[in-house]
């Protein structure tokens, strides 16, 4: 896809009633009149390529020339992307199934492949199991999955047919998840995003994020959640904040203080990544879902296309500076061959 074609989709694409609700908090935080916020979007997408989300995010209102060169934005993201990565390698991140072959050591989990796997070894691969989880290998962002729960099932060929139809061909055990996230939120294996960058044989921890779901839903990403990043010794080091910068202090479910948390296994999710990302250096830059589990820190999947807004989001830790400088920080020279 062109620069010019995914500029127009975005476009396109936009959620109105979202970009309006946005224009209202920035009205609210800033006294400025909507108008001049809308016109002040616009003109930074086109000069930019920063669209209502990434402005509100990087708190561009507030922001210099300079300090906004700081911030990943959708033209440089772009082309960030398009130097650092090998598009030919796309797939092993892409692809949930391929994707599970290749970082098997780092999944502490058994699952199957309907594509080549009888009834008989579907129902043997259950069997002693509560809860599966069913994906399409192409899914994205939470859609495509189905949480089955085993001890309830009736009519388990129906569900190995109807699995097979829907193009869920990935089923999975579930990850028990450690004691320190089901305090937070039990109802969904809470995500830990971390960004890793290869440059000359070595890994970089660019940033990092947990995502914490409000409510009872049991997929992650699909609702309003909370995120916050944390430290190697397990504690949060940022503000906890919603899509819309709304700061907890507590759970709103579970009604857990923040401040109290210490996650077990950070550190080890970092050397983690930073070893997973050595096995595909041709894909320089990677977002890694990390899930803690019973069994310790495991990957749940890799995102060729990973998003930037949340890590650098300005409410998490009140900053005026961008991803790009962390990405800068890395490649220092390197930059001058990317013209962003």
């Amino acid at each position: 896809m062109s620069l010019r074609t995914w500029m127009v989709r975005k476009v396109k694409n936009i959620d109105y009633k979202k970009m309006n609700n946005i224009v209202n908090i920035i009205h609210e935080n800033t006294g400025k009149s909507k108008l001049y916020i809308k016109y002040d979007i616009f003109r930074n997408f086109i000069k930019r390529g920063t669209g209502y989300t990434d402005y509100f995010r990087g708190d561009y209102i507030n922001l210099t020339e300079k300090e906004k060169d700081t911030f990943i934005n959708t033209k440089s993201f772009y082309k960030l992307l398009a130097y650092l990565n090998d598009d030919r390698y796309k797939i092993i991140l892409k692809d949930k199934l391929i994707f599970n072959m290749v970082f098997k050591k780092y999944l502490k989990r058994d699952y199957i492949n309907l594509n080549i796997s009888s009834f008989e070894e579907f129902k043997d691969f259950v069997k002693d199991k509560d809860v599966v989880f069913a994906k399409k290998p192409l899914g994205e962002g939470g859609h495509g999955v189905s949480k089955i729960d085993i001890k309830t099932c009736k009519d388990l060929k129906s569900i190995y047919n109807n699995l097979i139809k829907n193009g869920q061909i990935l089923v999975e055990e579930a990850i028990k998840q450690s004691k320190e996230l089901n305090e937070i939120n039990p109802n969904v294996v809470n995500s830990f995003r971390i960004v890793t960058l290869y440059k000359d044989g070595e890994v970089y921890i660019l940033n990092n994020a947990l995502r914490i779901n409000q409510d009872t839903t049991d997929v992650i990403g699909c609702t309003n959640d909370l995120y916050c990043s944390l430290n190697e010794d397990g504690l949060i080091d940022s503000n906890v904040i919603d899509d819309y910068g709304n700061v907890y202090t507590e759970h709103p479910l579970t009604k857990k203080i923040f401040k109290d948390v210490k996650i077990k296994g950070v550190d080890t999710a970092f050397n983690m990544c930073k070893e997973a990302a050595k096995l595909i250096p041709q894909y320089r830059y990677i977002g890694w879902d990390v899930a803690f589990s019973e069994k310790g820190p495991v990957l749940v999947e890799g995102n060729e296309w990973p998003g930037y807004g949340l890590i650098q989001f300005y409410k998490l830790k009140n900053k005026k500076t961008g991803h790009l400088k962390e990405v800068s920080d890395i490649l220092k020279e390197e930059m001058k061959n990317i013209n962003l």
